[in-house]
């Protein structure tokens, strides 16, 4: 799992120097000429929800979200174990409710047919990174949560 969010790391990765290529891109030509990239905001707008969106997974796969360690590590083993078990779930809850909730926002854009202001990029195109990500990430604490199981069962 970890190896399979790396990849998707470095292709948000890979997003985020799209969008800052075509800044440098825009702003060099901006200042030697009155030629723009056009549409670099909604350009720039995708790449960023594909990159973001795309990064999420791996932080929870290699446990580097945010959490409150000075608490939890001043705790038995098997009570700290717990309590990132109980953490998984609850992240597997919200980010499974919030991939829900996307894919219904991102079939209602699909049906109105509206497109991105600058290029008319279709806005289902924005929601795709999206809910993905959120359900990729929910795939990853459910698999947190049977390791976290495990070890709590074995002891």
């Amino acid at each position: 799992m970890t190896r399979t969010t790396l990849i998707l790391a470095l292709a948000g990765t890979l997003a985020f120097l799209v969008a800052v290529a075509l800044t440098v891109v825009d702003i060099a030509l901006r200042s030697v000429s009155m030629l723009t990239v056009h549409g670099l905001t909604d350009i720039v707008t995708l790449c960023t929800m594909i990159g973001a969106m795309l990064a999420i997974p791996y932080g929870f796969a290699t446990d580097q979200q945010v959490s409150i360690d000075v608490f939890t590590s001043r705790l038995p083993r098997r009570v700290e174990t717990g309590c990132r078990f109980f953490a998984a779930i609850l992240g597997l809850v919200f980010l499974a409710g919030a991939s829900w909730f996307g894919f219904q926002q991102m079939l209602t854009e699909y049906g109105y047919g509206d497109r991105s202001q600058s290029i008319g990029i279709p806005m289902v195109w924005y929601w795709i990174p999206l809910v993905a990500g959120l359900a990729i990430a929910t795939l990853v604490n459910l698999w947190l949560a049977a390791r976290l199981l495990r070890d709590l069962v074995r002891g």
